[in-house]
């Protein structure tokens, strides 16, 4: 089995967020070497340990937004490589996710538990220290967001499931190739998704999409079918079903 699609169906403690993050993005660079980029991350954490007053949080933050510049790709915000945790190492740019999974990772490294908070279209970190809880803002140069308490749900601040984040990850990318039409890394990160939720109606339908684009009429409305076997009652259905029809009526005449 692939090991990504493995790693989906790990409980929380046996996921490695580095390991899984660098798996991800083989979407996108698919000879990516692995070990290159752990070390990477060890020698960062080494630099932060070096540095460390005793506070994590001000040793990280000299050293990944003073002299590395860590921070957000503002400039090319919906880059796939955004979501590559190698790319964000070599450019120190990139979007909140995989900045603040580089930040989990390197307190990680060093004994320190930083949690991933997916607040509502801003993931962030949450740190202890020294008695008191901050909430970082990573892809803002690690701002203090002391505000964060009031303006969010508190639903939204516990702790992230790392297989949650990954998710997340992927639905990141889902959006970007879609957008582009990049049927093959859609499909690629959808096959993803279903593995970790068979179930979603959404994922199935996009994918339809997707294995239609490239000529994959029977998988195709095979998805559609499932689709409607989990929404009976969606508003296009006589659309569906006519699409699975001609699907069928195209794969048949490939064949």
């Amino acid at each position: 089995m692939d090991p990504l699609r493995r790693i989906l169906r790990l409980e929380d403690e046996s996921i490695n967020l580095d390991e899984a993050a660098l798996l991800i993005a083989r979407i996108e660079y698919p000879n990516l070497p692995m070990s290159p980029w752990l070390a990477e991350l060890d020698y960062h954490a080494e630099e932060i340990r070096r540095r460390n007053t005793r506070s994590f949080r001000l040793a990280a933050h000299q050293y990944l937004f003073g002299e590395l510049q860590l921070g957000g790709n503002e400039d090319d915000y919906y880059n796939a490589h955004n979501s590559c945790l190698n790319y964000v190492l070599e450019s120190r740019k990139g979007i909140p996710i995989t900045l603040c999974l580089l930040y989990m990772e390197l307190g990680r490294r060093l004994g320190v538990e930083v949690d991933g908070i997916g607040a509502p279209g801003h993931f962030l970190v949450r740190l202890e220290e020294e008695d008191d809880t901050y909430y970082l803002d990573i892809y803002n140069g690690g701002k203090i967001r002391d505000d964060i308490e009031g303006e969010v749900d508190q639903r939204f601040l516990v702790p992230a499931p790392k297989r949650m984040i990954l998710i997340r990850m992927l639905n990141n990318l889902r959006v970007i190739y879609l957008q582009r039409q990049a049927w093959s890394k859609a499909a690629e990160v959808l096959n993803l998704l279903l593995e970790a939720d068979p179930v979603d109606a959404d994922a199935l339908r996009q994918r339809a999409a997707t294995l239609a684009a490239t000529h994959r009429f029977q998988a195709a409305a095979q998805d559609l079918d499932r689709y409607l076997q989990l929404r009976p009652f969606d508003p296009d259905k006589e659309e569906l079903q006519g699409q699975i029809s001609r699907l069928r009526r195209m794969h048949a005449h490939k064949n």
